[in-house]
């Protein structure tokens, strides 16, 4: 779908946690209007903006949300399960976010849809031939859960009729990085080398990359990896 227009209206599923609100800060200076879709918005203190509207909903049930997916042109899905890795998986619904990508496509009716994916680095593949989650080294075994659900993402959007893109960071996302400061990003195909997929990346940098893909979209149905420019 290489001729999606750029999008007016941005719901942002997640906009209360670090990338989320990264995200909506990233979104406003374009002109966009933007949805902050928060379970419980009263328990959030995002910035007041004229284009931002605070919107109540679940991502896992986008039934409920659909007025907010008809008045909007794009989806930036940035949520999570859990704030913190929880102590057992043994209660993990694996298809988490695919359960919620199949609703988001049920539930959307408008004419462009275009969906930008938070992606996870453990599912990204490396040079070597295997998935990043698959090295002890590189990635707890206890968290593999966490990332085969992440890893369901694909084969759930790829079901679907959405412009959809999953832009991934790298294992350092969001380790403070000063010297990053007014630094670009690239965005990088897989397979990645071990140091590209352990590189550090804000979340500054991250949500620039974002909003250049609803503003400016260039990836369509394909995952990529978002990687600070040297």
């Amino acid at each position: 779908m290489s001729t999606t227009s750029p999008a007016r209206r941005v719901a942002v599923l997640g906009a209360g946690g670090r990338v989320g609100r990264a995200v909506t800060a990233a979104l406003l200076p374009h002109g966009l209007h933007v949805d902050a879709v928060l379970r419980q918005p009263h328990r959030h203190d995002l910035p007041p903006h004229p284009s931002l509207r605070m919107v109540p909903g679940d991502a896992q049930r986008p039934a409920e949300l659909a007025s907010t997916l008809r008045a909007v042109d794009a989806v930036v899905l940035a949520v999570t399960p859990f704030s913190a890795p929880p102590q057992s998986f043994d209660d993990f619904d694996l298809d988490y976010f695919a359960a919620i990508v199949a609703g988001i496509d049920a539930s959307w009716r408008a004419p462009r849809r275009r969906l930008v994916a938070v992606g996870l680095a453990a599912t990204l593949t490396l040079d070597s031939g295997t998935a990043f989650m698959d090295d002890p080294t590189l990635f707890p075994p206890a968290l593999t859960p966490f990332a085969q659900a992440h890893a369901r993402h694909l084969p759930a959007l790829a079901a679907t009729t959405l412009d959809w893109a999953v832009l991934t960071p790298p294992a350092g996302f969001g380790t403070p990085d000063t010297s990053a400061a007014g630094r670009g990003y690239r965005l990088v195909a897989e397979p990645l080398t071990r140091e590209q997929a352990t590189t550090s990346l804000t979340y500054d940098q991250y949500a620039r990359a974002v909003a250049d893909e609803l503003v400016r979209p260039s990836v369509h149905t394909a995952r990529v990896a978002v990687l600070s420019r040297a």
